[in-house]
C-alpha cells in the first residue's frame, strides 16, 4: 500500500468522499454537510479563513481517497472546527498522519480546536481523546418536516430593524456568551435568505428573537439561535418565535425539512421543540483541544 498524504487537488472527489462517510452515524462528523454538492460549495466558498490547500489533508491510496481531515479556521475568534478524522478502514495511523499534516499549517492565532462527533462514531471519539481533547458536552440535532408542521394564522414576528440592534446584541451575548456567531456576525449575515425575527417590547427593547438561515439551493433550513429575555419567559414567546421561524423557512418550496441544534442539558428547550413536532436525528459529542 502506497499512501500519500497531500493537500486537496480534486475538491469534488473529496466532497463525494465526505458525503459517503457522513452518511453513516459510525463515521459521521457534525456540521460538515451531508450532500456532496453542498459540501463542495462550502469547501470552495465558505470553509476556513485560509485556503483549502492550507486547511485540509487527504490520504490517497493510488487513485482512491482513503482518509481526510480539515480545520475550519476562524482567525478572529482563534478557534477551529475539526472536520474529521474520516478514515475508510479506521486505521489510527492514517488518522494521526492526517492530523500531523493539518497541524503543520495551523496559524499561531488558533488557540483551541473542537471535534463535533456523532455519539456512534467511536473511532473519532477515541482519536479525540488520544490527542488530549476533553469532552465538553453533547448536543441534540432535531428536525421537523413540512408535512408535520401546522402554521399559526396570527401575524408573524417582524424582521429586526436598526433601533432594536442594541437590544438584540445584549440578549444574544447573555444567552450565548461563547458561540460561533456573535451578534455582529449575525447582523452582518442578514440577507434575502438569512433572517432575524423579533418580538418587540417597550421602546427599543425586544422580548426575544430567532435567527434562521435558509439554503433553498440545497433544500436546507436551519434555526441557528432562539432566545427569550429572562423577564418575559413563560409568556409563550419562544413558541411563537419558533413557529414563525418554521413558517418562514417552509415558505421556500424546496425546503421540506428544518433542523435545530440544542444542548442536551436544555431539557426545557428540547421539550418545547418536540411539542411542536421536532424529532431527534442524532446526538453530537463535543471535544475541545487547546493547541
Amino acid at each position: 500500500m502506497d499512501i500519500k498524504f497531500v493537500s486537496p487537488s480534486d475538491v469534488k472527489e473529496l466532497s463525494l468522499y465526505l458525503e459517503k462517510k457522513n452518511a453513516e452515524n459510525r463515521s459521521h462528523i457534525g456540521f460538515c454537510g451531508e450532500q456532496s454538492e453542498e459540501i463542495y460549495d462550502s469547501l470552495m466558498n465558505d470553509f476556513s479563513d485560509l485556503k483549502i490547500e492550507e486547511s485540509f489533508a487527504v490520504a490517497w491510496d493510488h487513485s482512491k481517497i482513503i482518509g481526510a481531515m480539515g480545520l475550519d479556521i476562524d482567525l478572529g475568534n482563534g478557534t477551529a472546527d475539526i472536520w474529521g478524522p474520516f478514515v475508510t478502514d479506521e486505521n489510527p495511523d492514517t488518522a494521526k498522519k492526517l492530523w500531523d499534516k493539518v497541524l503543520l499549517k495551523i496559524p499561531q492565532e488558533i488557540k483551541s480546536c473542537t471535534f463535533f462527533v456523532n455519539k456512534d462514531n467511536e473511532f473519532a471519539k477515541n482519536f479525540a481523546k488520544q490527542n488530549n481533547a476533553h469532552y465538553s458536552g453533547a448536543d441534540a440535532v432535531l428536525y421537523i418536516t413540512k408535512s408535520t408542521f401546522t402554521p399559526d394564522t396570527i401575524n408573524a414576528s417582524p424582521r429586526i430593524v436598526k433601533e432594536y440592534h442594541d437590544s438584540f446584541a445584549r440578549l444574544h451575548d447573555v444567552a450565548f456568551p461563547k458561540t460561533y456567531f456573535n451578534s455582529g456576525t449575525i447582523l452582518s449575515r442578514l440577507n434575502e435568505h438569512n433572517d432575524l425575527l423579533v418580538v418587540e417590547g417597550d421602546e427599543a427593547d425586544i422580548k426575544g428573537y430567532v435567527y434562521i438561515e435558509a439554503n433553498p439551493e440545497y433544500n436546507e433550513g436551519n434555526i441557528e439561535y432562539i432566545a427569550v429575555s429572562k423577564e418575559t419567559r413563560g409568556q409563550g414567546i419562544g413558541k411563537r418565535l419558533l413557529k414563525d421561524a418554521l413558517k418562514k423557512l417552509f415558505s421556500y418550496p424546496s425546503i421540506e425539512e428544518v433542523t435545530i441544534c440544542v444542548s442536551c442539558k436544555n431539557a426545557a428547550a428540547i421539550n418545547l421543540y418536540k411539542s411542536i413536532g421536532f424529532k431527534e436525528r442524532y446526538i453530537l459529542d463535543s471535544y475541545d483541544l487547546m493547541v
